[in-house]
């Protein structure tokens, strides 16, 4: 059997910096009327493959499904390509959270006696709402609400409303998607 070592590291999670507030209406929706929905818009649900995952895939899918829990995610299926027996290498590895698919990034190295080590990180594609709700909270806002999916598609333009208070008054936030890293701009709705 062989021995995998892990140190997983979600730091590359989410990219919410580069936020900022504004005071100009979004582009969608009337100055002061809410909007249809919470949230953004929704693909339709990515099913993860059938097949087991490997044995490199597993214990990498394990350790970043427990960092994933703390930003709202879940993660249901990794997918890694075909790897030679070469360490040290990296791989891009598709990851199953929610019901969307992001980037994995996997380094493999060689450690003591030759076993195999890896780091593993969420790449870009993915924003936890989650996150998004901490974010707003950190910035003052309370009874922050995004909506109910768990997480969203990261592309430069789309866009998340989400339903605060303001100081004793409910109003709207839109945080669009502003750059690949997933950095978002949040402004009034």
């Amino acid at each position: 059997m062989r021995r995998w070592l892990a140190s997983v590291s979600a730091a590359a999670l989410i990219a919410l910096a580069g936020c900022a507030g504004s005071d100009d209406a979004a582009p969608s929706g009337s100055a002061g009327s809410p909007p249809t929905s919470l949230g953004g818009s929704l693909d339709a649900p990515v099913t993860p493959p059938a097949e087991p995952m490997d044995e490199l895939e597993r214990p990498i899918a394990d350790l970043l499904a427990t960092r994933l829990e703390q930003h709202g995610l879940s993660l249901d299926y990794l997918s890694c390509p075909q790897r030679g027996r070469k360490a040290p290498t990296v791989l891009v590895c598709s990851g199953y959270f929610d019901g969307i698919t992001g980037d994995v990034e996997v380094h493999l190295t060689r450690g003591r006696g030759g076993a195999v080590e890896f780091d593993a990180q969420l790449g870009g594609g993915v924003i936890a709402t989650a996150s998004l709700v901490r974010r707003l909270q950190d910035q003052g806002y309370t009874d922050v609400d995004c909506g109910d999916q768990a997480a969203y598609r990261s592309e430069v333009g789309s866009r998340l409303v989400c339903s605060v208070n303001d100081g004793g008054t409910t109003k709207y936030l839109v945080a669009t998607v502003v750059d690949a890293a997933g950095s978002v701009e949040i402004e009034d709705y």
